[in-house]
């Protein structure tokens, strides 16, 4: 039978430092005699914070070390990005020397520990990992039975199918003779982009406003959600698609506004689709989101109209 392992990104590019690392880690293998405390390891090295985020576009890893100053990255910076592009797997950062102030902030960025390089021996490094991993995978565990999306208040994927399911089942048992339901889709198509050139910050600020907007143009029997990737969802039983689609027209054009005003960095591009619930997707949840999701590859982008409708505004 093929032997399980844990497999770590070390971003790393002291060549002393990653070889005493994979070292400490060879020991903890064989103390372990057998045991399974810990699988076999499989360190993937990385030497500057572009090539470990093209590993982790292609590879799964259990975990993630990392020093923060490397080659084209520095400081708090690389956390944010490798955060960003692995948001659910615990990350382990190493400094070359104790820093109080940062290790807080790198826990209140979501670090599941840091450690120093000077005092890491094999079984505290073994320890670090296997706790982080563990703390990890409950955090998971925890946000896949949550049914709101931490940052926005609304909610989550989870949560909008299991309100949204009955919603669609009660819709079609009373059929026609209820006002026309619609299911929206509102896509920030560039939000990675939004992340990288205005920060972490930048990209939070955005995702809590349009929650603001979302919650503020939604009536009382509207299911609100958040997917994340920059995608929201609507369900409105008394909207037809194209008042929904026009609602979340003008919810674009607020928050260009806002952006324009606060000197964001990055034009806002965003996607809108809107599908009436009904016979053509036999009124169920799933084949109306499977709808509405095709439906943003049909639109174009209308980054134009929420600039210039922003620029109107503005004067």
């Amino acid at each position: 039978m093929r032997k399980k392992y844990t497999r770590i990104l070390l971003l790393e590019d002291n060549l002393a430092d990653a070889s005493f690392l994979r070292d400490a880690l060879g020991e903890l293998e064989e103390l372990q005699n057998g045991n399974t405390w810990l699988s076999p390891f499989e360190l993937c090295d990385a030497e500057t914070l572009e090539e470990s985020l093209l590993l982790l576009k292609d590879v799964s890893f259990d975990a993630i070390l990392a020093d923060l100053w490397v080659g084209d990255s520095s400081g708090i910076a690389t956390f944010q990005r490798l955060k960003a592009a692995a948001p659910h797997t615990p990350l382990i950062v190493l400094l070359n020397a104790e820093d109080a102030t940062l290790t807080v902030r790198l826990m209140q960025e979501g670090a599941q520990d840091v450690l120093v390089k000077h005092e890491v021996d094999c079984t505290p490094l073994g320890r670090a990992i296997r706790c982080a991993m563990e703390r990890n995978r409950i955090a998971n565990g925890l946000r896949r039975m949550s049914v709101r999306d931490e940052l926005t208040g609304l909610l989550n994927f989870t949560g909008f199918l299991q309100l949204g399911e009955p919603y669609c089942r009660l819709l079609r048992r009373r059929g026609t003779t209820v006002p026309s339901a619609a299911c929206g889709y509102f896509q920030l198509t560039n939000l990675d982009a939004v992340g990288e050139l205005g920060g972490r910050h930048e990209e939070e600020w955005l995702l809590v406003e349009l929650g603001e907007a979302m919650r503020a143009f939604s009536s009382e029997v509207d299911l609100t959600a958040y997917f994340g990737g920059g995608r929201f969802a609507v369900l409105s039983p008394d909207r037809c698609g194209i008042s929904l689609h026009t609602a979340l027209r003008k919810v674009a054009s607020e928050i260009a506004l806002k952006a324009v005003a606060r000197g964001s960095a990055v034009e806002l591009q965003i996607t809108i689709s809107s599908v009436e619930l009904g016979e053509s997707n036999g009124w169920h949840l799933d084949s109306l989101l499977d709808e509405v999701e095709a439906g943003l590859w049909e639109n174009k982008p209308f980054e134009r109209v929420c600039e210039t409708e922003a620029q109107s505004l503005i004067q």
